[in-house]
């Protein structure tokens, strides 16, 4: 009897580092296996993924040019909907059943989102030059895109955020990217002049975030990993500072209410308040875990500052009057703009600005979907135009009028492949006289 392999639709590429502390992220993986077929991250995207996801608001916006899928991208190497429904569909592509690997799934319900990812990319020239150098597969790292990453301490260098050739900053994901090269440039990012060393103190706290992070990566966390946690803070309190929440709180640098609510369990701290809260408790967070965690009465005698090398969000706060005046500009402006660029414009998360104003992102969003709606209508009216007089001339000539020949006339490969100008040119072909059974089958061949 032979046995039935199932073949994959793509590459079944391995990703780098499973199991390791430099485990690559999903949205590098996703740039090799499009580079490997030889394709725009777009395409493999708006042909394959989407599709394959089958959302449809992101089917949507895929056909008519958007960037919902790319806007999310920011979490998609994390645990939310949108990082499960990506690993399932490139596991099904690549018959893979390890990418979940590449994400921070394991994190799902243990930390919390606030303050996890950067927003736009950042990385180590000299390990891009290293691999490079070394024949080895390059490939941006899941550690570089957490926030509270900012040393490579590999090389001691901070990451860079900027294409030195072009100064610009590089989304998360786009359409046109390749590990190692600015999408915008197409330089090299293994350049950089100007990098920048960190002092002593920065390099010692991003040598500890960095060891923690790599634990946390490598290590499956317990089932009641808040627990424990709460439970240690608790202890911490009791043990060294008298049961004192005001005393605790004010040794850790956060407010009482919000180390309060920690040890209740109302909430849970950030990742890079965690990291916080334990360097200055003189612990790995691997320890906090532990069932027979002591307290360390040496605290008092270590210098705690260095976490202050990492630079806190500074709240916004919503300025009513000011916000709502520039959603009504917003809303008016020709053309329209997405919802994505307004809340860059004011300042604030899309999700804070949906919920404090909910009717005015509303109808933002709407304009900008009727705007990309009709800008659509416009291109296939315009490109019926086209496809007509490509018809016309070859009929002229007496040329059949297939599709790689229409193609061809109009200089615009794949043109027929869209299913609305593909119709076109089959009603075009019907109402010619060349719809009849003799001629039927090239209705879906080229000659």
């Amino acid at each position: 009897m032979i046995n039935k392999v199932k073949r994959s639709v793509l590459y079944n590429i391995e990703p780098v580092g499973i199991g390791t502390k430099n485990v690559e992220s999903l949205t590098s993986y996703i740039m090799r296996v499009s580079y490997e077929h030889n394709l725009n991250v777009g395409d493999l995207i708006s042909k394959l993924v989407v599709p394959s996801i089958g959302i449809k608001y992101l089917i949507r916006s895929s056909k008519f040019g958007g960037n919902r899928f790319y806007e999310g991208a920011k979490t998609i190497n994390g645990y939310m909907d949108n990082s499960i429904n990506l690993v399932n569909v490139m596991e099904e592509l690549t018959t893979r059943n390890d990418l979940s690997s590449i994400t921070l799934l394991k994190w799902k319900d243990y930390i919390p989102l606030r303050k996890l990812f950067k927003e736009s990319l950042s990385w180590c020239p000299e390990c891009l030059r290293y691999m490079n150098n070394n024949e080895q597969r390059v490939y941006f790292p899941l550690l570089w895109y957490l926030k509270v990453v900012t040393v490579c301490i590999e090389h001691k260098y901070f990451l860079t955020d900027k294409c030195h050739t072009c100064g610009s900053k590089i989304d998360i994901l786009r359409r046109k990217m390749i590990v190692g090269y600015c999408p915008y440039c197409l330089n090299s990012l293994e350049v950089d002049f100007n990098r920048k060393t960190p002092n002593a103190q920065e390099l010692k706290w991003q040598t500890y975030v960095t060891k923690n992070l790599e634990d946390l990566l490598i290590n499956k966390l317990p089932i009641d990993f808040r627990k424990r946690i709460r439970g240690q803070l608790n202890l911490s309190k009791e043990e060294l500072f008298e049961g004192s929440i005001s005393k605790f709180s004010n040794y850790l640098g956060f407010s009482k209410s919000t180390v309060h609510s920690w040890i209740n369990g109302d909430n849970f701290p950030s990742l890079v308040n965690l990291l916080i809260i334990c360097f200055k408790l003189n612990k790995n967070i691997s320890d906090l875990q532990l069932s027979c965690f002591s307290t360390d009465t040496n605290i008092f005698k270590v210098d705690h500052h260095i976490e202050r090398s990492y630079k806190k969000t500074i709240r916004n706060p919503l300025n009513n009057e000011v916000i709502v005046g520039k959603l009504e500009e917003l809303l008016n402006r020709q053309p329209p703009t997405s919802m994505y660029q307004v809340a860059r414009e004011i300042g604030h998360d899309r999700r804070v600005l949906y919920k404090k104003y909910p009717q005015q992102c509303k109808n933002i969003s709407r304009n900008y979907s009727d705007y990309l709606k009709t800008k659509s209508q416009q291109r296939i009216k315009s490109l019926k135009v086209e496809i007509d007089y490509a018809f016309n001339s070859l009929k002229k000539e007496n040329i059949y009028p297939s599709r790689r020949k229409i193609e061809t006339f109009v200089n615009k490969n794949g043109l027929l492949r869209e299913r609305a100008l593909q119709d076109y040119w089959k009603m075009l072909l019907i109402k010619n006289g060349f719809g009849d059974n003799s001629v039927r089958g090239s209705l879906f061949h080229d000659e």
